[in-house]
């Protein structure tokens, strides 16, 4: 028993180097619970115009931080009230992306990846700016949608959440595979943040 006890520690200390590594790596990786980050959001869908929206205000906020990744809080505003929109557990052996909608089921090949400074309501931010191409198809059992276009992040390590200043996407959804495709723009820009801030 006694060695089997010794066996299991071994195993323990010897992991917990690799996910030291893969945390120290993360974008998330210094995240304190009650970061924040507020964003206006804009959406124009050219296929089905009612659904399109200016300015929406949507936040996200870390709630929970622990060895393994966190957990952080989506909000939207709504009714002229602040409503929650559900969680999202990031990992930090997995890889971080910013666009929560696309990352379930989605091919994502990085395009290219430049310094670029991008000024925010007054601020300017040092700045990487990454494009992808993103491809995904429906999947019924898993009430996935077909996102298929290229998005591109801006992301700063001065603003916490993974750093993101500015998301734009441009894409064609689709709900099911014999339904009509929604032409897609969707711009997110930050408007605030704070670190451990975050009240509800």
């Amino acid at each position: 028993m006694r060695i089997l006890k010794a066996s299991c520690l071994i195993i323990l200390l010897a992991a917990a180097p690799l996910l030291t590594l893969a945390q120290a790596s993360h974008p998330l990786a210094k995240a304190g619970e009650g970061d924040w980050a507020q964003y206006t959001v804009t959406v124009d869908n050219s296929t089905t115009p009612f659904l399109s929206v200016k300015d929406k205000k949507r936040w996200r906020a870390v709630t929970m931080v622990q060895a393994a990744g966190v957990r952080i809080e989506n909000f939207t505003f709504m009714g002229g009230e602040r409503r929650p929109l559900g969680p999202s557990w990031i990992a930090f052996d997995q890889p971080f992306e910013p666009v929560f909608e696309i990352s379930r089921g989605a091919k994502i090949e990085v395009v290219s990846s430049t310094p670029e400074s991008l000024t925010v309501k007054g601020k300017t931010y040092a700045c990487t700016k990454t494009i992808r191409k993103v491809s995904r198809l429906t999947n019924a059992e898993s009430l996935q949608t077909a996102w298929n276009g290229t998005s591109t992040v801006w992301t700063c390590p001065d603003v916490p959440l993974g750093g993101i200043v500015k998301i734009e996407n441009q894409y064609e959804s689709q709900l099911t595979p014999d339904s009509n495709l929604d032409k897609i723009k969707e711009i997110w820009t930050l408007a605030d943040f704070g670190l451990k801030s975050w009240k509800e």
